[in-house]
């Protein structure tokens, strides 16, 4: 009696990490490859702290969370059949959606996990017009492409007024920086500056030097430029090179160290434009704290997938259960578009959400916006 005893504790030993009830997936479609994997890996690493945070305090109900990643390459084609695939899909209980990262088919895409009963969340997009009408139950983080403009011009008509910018931006499809232009074009316009504002969009295969000339022969005062940091930072340096009084607006990873260090004692009129940091909220002190505490901390596009599945667990610990209906009842409530302010976007819509704007300046950044 006492051998089988000893043996029943044993296994119940042997078993006790697996004290889960019965997993539930979430599922991130982001790109794994190509030139959009750096934001593909930083939105899966975000997940997966989240995913490991909960499954360490026990999982979300008691249920262990299954992280599935599913490499959409930015390709609209793929992006819906993963969306098809995963609404009939039998095998695993799909509970929530962040993603996709890249979608021009955004609107079939998020009907197809509506129908299917999928929460999903994107936690920022560069889908082209994301955001451009209602819809009953979708939710956004950040539609950063267009947010950019209207926090740029801003800033701009405030501190700059009168000066000529030009746009430079990564004109490939994917990028999804057409829409940002458009946006820019349509705050100039509003003012009556259209004639302030010139566009200089370029591909992978940009001349630097050859868009530095046209920017001085253009008597361009003030930069914006967006893209990769491999294709921007080169640029900055050639229209640096070519007028070292030019004002340089950019984002945050593009002023990379050595940059700065080439630039030398050119480094006056650079600006770094960045989504504000989750490290921010109030809603995070204690979990962040905690985080770095343990060594870790979402840094970039981690903070808002990061927030996604963090978002997600909180309506299902509110409504103790994990039924779309219920979640997206929750999540229309006041009391939790209130607490979650700063980060639910619900229709899409993305007004609230700032960039905030940093000028270089004796050897550090200095928030100016």
């Amino acid at each position: 009696m006492k051998k089988r005893l000893f043996y029943i504790l044993l296994l119940c030993l042997f078993c006790a990490p697996l004290a889960f009830g019965a997993e539930v997936t979430v599922a991130v479609i982001a790109p794994k490859a190509g030139e959009n994997i750096e934001a593909g890996n930083e939105l899966i690493a975000g997940a997966k702290l989240a995913a490991d945070e909960l499954n360490a305090d026990g999982g979300l109900l008691k249920h262990k969370i299954d992280l599935l990643t599913i490499d959409d390459r930015c390709d609209d084609r793929l992006a819906v059949s993963t969306a098809e695939m995963l609404s009939l899909l039998n095998s695993k209980k799909i509970v929530l959606v962040i993603g996709p990262y890249c979608a021009e088919k955004y609107d079939d895409i998020a009907r197809i996990y509506e129908e299917g009963k999928i929460f999903q969340i994107v936690p920022t997009t560069v889908a082209l017009h994301a955001d451009d009408t209602e819809k009953k139950d979708k939710f956004i983080l950040l539609n950063t492409k267009t947010r950019l403009s209207s926090d740029f011009f801003q800033f701009y008509n405030n501190n700059f007024a009168g000066l000529k910018v030009g746009f430079i931006y990564d004109s490939t499809l994917s990028a999804g920086y057409e829409e940002t232009a458009t946006e820019l074009q349509a705050a100039f316009a509003r003012f009556g500056k259209a004639d302030l504002l010139a566009f200089y969009p370029y591909t992978s295969h940009k001349s630097e030097d050859k868009i530095a000339k046209r920017l001085k022969d253009d008597n361009i005062n003030v930069i914006l430029i967006v893209g990769r940091t491999k294709y921007v930072t080169p640029i900055i340096e050639a229209a640096k090179e070519q007028n070292k009084n030019l004002i340089v607006f950019t984002n945050k990873k593009n002023l990379t160290p050595e940059l700065i260090d080439d630039l030398d004692e050119d480094t006056n009129g650079l600006y770094a434009m960045d989504l504000a940091d989750i490290k921010d909220s109030l809603i995070f002190t204690e979990t962040l704290v905690n985080l770095r505490l343990s060594g870790t901390s979402p840094e970039g596009l981690e903070a808002y997938s990061y927030t996604a599945l963090k978002l997600w667990s909180d309506l299902v610990k509110q409504t103790k259960k994990f039924d779309y209906s219920a979640l997206v009842k929750q999540a229309k409530k006041p009391e939790q578009q209130e607490k979650w302010q700063d980060f639910l976007m619900h229709s899409g819509k993305a007004d609230d959400v700032k960039y905030t704007i940093e000028m270089y300046k004796d050897g550090d950044f200095k928030q100016v916006y």
